[in-house]
This record gives structure tokens, sequence and C-alpha cells, in this order.
């Protein structure tokens, strides 16, 4: 089965395009004066990148999309000393998670930004946080851009091995009060570094929305991420992160299997189940959670139907093989829903369903998120290379399930899944 690229959507200033699933934006100067001109959305937020870089403002630097295998790649290529950053999301957001795929492929230095405000060209024309990876000294540290002045090395740790340019490494920032957390791992890895910092009541920053940045670097982004909530610092529950580019989902030890029949495709980064004809297939990491959001990529590989479905499972105990062999949570989606329940050793408990925008298409990605929090689960869905987000959330009242694993699951039918990552709540 092919995939053809029908289009580039592209949304900024002096926009061209250099071919499918290319687009060049170059921004010398400040293009936006305030904040309010950058895209307001809500939580969840993602960019697969795949088409185009609308909603980013951008401040500085030469900044392209392109996109292979279905997903995207955000690339500064100028790698001036100017700051280079691109801006989106709601400078109302206060306390959430961001996450993304951070590759340095010249000079030293690229990370994440949150809780931006006053976004401008310049340095560190901006207020925010940057959490971001040094070539030069090997580190993770988190800085701080404020009323026009830097705050570097806030906090700062000293990763395992060499950093290599071009090599993607996935960062994850968590915004709680005063407090910013930050950890890095080359994707797929989980060999997480971790750097924490508590800022003042003077001089915290306790709203704003998330970019991306380089200095004197340029810098390749992709599959960034923003949930809604963060732990508190005393929390220490370390991320997951599987692209499944390493032709394994593990987290130490391989994921048990049930059922299916597993494949995996190291270059596009994904896992396969073809055995179609079976029920409640599924792969479950060795590691639990309490509460979490859980964010990844799916597709169904088969004609979508109403009586089909593919997704994640949380909060996993007791697994084996068969449709509901499991306690736990699932969330995914049919041809024509969004679906989350609850599995209680071989009972279906129904929670909530919605309608999607619109029917799923054979092999087209769908981005979902699943937040359990207390014994509430939420899910959204949209069409990976943007549209409509929907939701559907079920309280389970007092469930026995309080934390568990997570993983893969579909039920009748072939399906594929990519960019798994668990952040805890």
């Amino acid at each position: 089965m092919a995939l053809i690229a029908v289009g580039v959507v592209v949304a900024g200033l002096f926009p061209t395009t250099d071919g499918a699933y290319t687009a060049t934006f170059a921004h010398p100067t400040n293009s936006v004066a305030s904040a309010s001109s950058y895209n307001r959305t809500t939580f969840p937020y993602r960019d697969s990148f795949a088409g185009g870089q609308a909603g980013w403002t951008t401040y500085n630097g030469c900044w392209a999309t392109t996109t292979t295998f279905g997903y995207g790649k955000f690339i500064e290529s100028c790698g001036g000393t100017d700051g280079p950053k691109a801006v989106t999301g709601n400078p109302e957001w206060t306390d959430y998670t961001m996450q993304g795929d951070v590759q340095v492929n010249e000079g030293n230095q690229a990370g994440l930004l949150v809780r931006v405000t006053s976004p401008a060209a310049g340095t560190d024309a901006m207020n925010a946080y940057y959490a971001a990876i040094d070539l030069s000294t090997n580190a993770l540290f988190i800085g701080r851009m404020r009323n026009g002045s830097y705050s570097p090395s806030l906090a700062r740790t000293t990763i395992p091995g060499d950093l290599r340019r071009g090599q993607f490494y996935h960062l994850v920032v968590q915004a709680s009060g005063c407090t910013i957390m930050a950890w890095q791992t080359t994707v797929g890895a989980n060999d997480w570094t971790r750097a924490t910092y508590t800022d003042s009541s003077d001089t915290c920053l306790t709203a704003g929305a998330i970019g991306l940045r380089n200095q004197d670097s340029k810098a390749g982004y992709r599959f960034v991420t923003a949930t809604q909530g963060a732990p508190k610092p005393s929390v220490t529950p370390s991320p997951y992160n599987s692209t499944f580019a390493t032709a394994s989902f593990n987290d130490g030890s391989a994921a048990a299997t049930y059922g299916g029949s597993w494949t995996f495709d190291q270059q596009q980064e994904t896992i396969l189940d073809t055995a179609d004809q079976n029920v409640g297939d599924k792969q479950v990491l060795n590691r639990s959670w309490g509460d979490m959001t859980l964010t990844g990529d799916v597709r169904l590989m088969r004609e979508p139907t109403a009586a089909t479905d593919a997704g994640f499972i949380t909060r996993v105990n007791d697994a084996g093989a068969g449709t509901d062999a499991f306690r736990g949570f699932s969330a995914g989606i049919s041809g024509t829903s969004l679906v989350v329940g609850q599995h209680d050793a071989g009972r279906w408990v129904p929670g909530a369903s919605t309608a999607l925008p619109r029917p799923a298409r054979l092999g087209e990605w769908w981005h979902v998120t699943v937040a359990v929090v207390g014994c509430v689960v939420t899910a959204t869905a949209s069409p990976s290379a943007g549209g409509t987000v929907v939701q559907a959330s079920a309280d389970f009242g007092s469930c026995s399930t309080t934390s568990g694993a997570v993983g893969v699951r579909e039920h009748a039918v072939e399906a594929q899944w990519r960019n798994l990552a668990v952040t805890p709540r």
C-alpha cells in the first residue's frame, strides 16, 4: 500500500514551496510583535510537521519542514547567534509537559522552550525557560530568559557518554509551579539524565506558550507535544520514549507479547501486528506507572470498520492472551470512533465513545493521547497530519488498578504504532 502526498498546508511570512512536503520560512527580522499573533490552542498539542509549520511563528533563522514516512521534521538551517526560535501554543498555559526529539546538526546547542511570553527577534528577546543539550560540555541544562537578560545554567547535569551531531535526543520538560524538570535520553534508549531547577517567587515565570530554540547552531526537531499537567517536584518516575528504531519494544527487558505476529521497521520506526484475525493482541512493557500521560500514533492497516479498533493500554496488570485478558484501561480508534474502556480480567466495561471528526482511512496515522489520573481516563484523537481533535473521558469510580504497565493493543485488525511516550503526572 502506498501513501500519496496530496499537498502542503503552510502558514507564515514569505512562504515558498521547495517541493512535495517541503516548506521554507526565513525571518531575518521580527515579523510578529505581540504574543496574541501566534497560535492560541488547547491541550493536548501535537505537531507532526507533516506538510508545513502552520501555527508556528518564527523569530530569526531559516526554518523549513520536510516529511518522510508520514512524519516531518522542523529544521532551522541558518544557525545564527541571534537566538533563532519558533513559538506556538497559548501564553496562558501554566503547568504542563512538553517533549520532542531534538537534533543538533551543526554547532553545539538546541532545545525546548516553556512558559514563553513576549517573544521577539533577538538572542534573548522573550520570557521563557530553556531546556537544552550542549554538545560542547556534554550536558543537559536549564536557563531562563527574562526581560531581555539571560540566566544560563540554572541547573546543569553531565550526560554520560558523548553527544553526537545528527543524532536525535528526546527531551522532556515539565513545568510545575516554579519548578522546571528537564529530562534527556538518546531516542529509544531510555537512559535518562535529569536536571531540576526551582525558581524564586521574584523571578518565576508562571505561564506561557512553548517553543523551539537553537543558538549558534543548526538544528532539527520532530514529534513535539504538549500535554496538560506536570508532577510535583517530589515525583521521581522517569519518562519513557520509544520510536521502535531499535527494532524492540522494551524498557530494560523486552515487552511481553500476548498473541499476534509482530514486526519492526527500523527505518520507519514502527511496530506492526499483522495477525488481524486475532482479537486482543498486545505487547506490554515491564514497567509500572500510577498517574501518567501517554502519547503515540496508531494506524489501521486493514479497511477500518466500526467493529475493529487499535490503540494503547494503560495501568495493565495480570495480562494474558485473549480479548479482555488483563486488568487495566484501553483507548483506541475504530473506523468511526474514539473508544475508552476498562478491562477486568476477561470482562469489558464500556467507558466512553466519541465519533471521530471523520471516518478513519486505511493506512492513515492518528495521534492519540491518554491521560490517567486517579480512576479518570481521558483520551483524545486527531489525524496525525493535522485536524480536529476529539475527546472521550470516563470516570471508573473506585478502580482497583491504581498503577500498572502500558502497551499497544489491537482488536481484529492489522495495526501499526510509532512514537510512544509516557510521562508521569
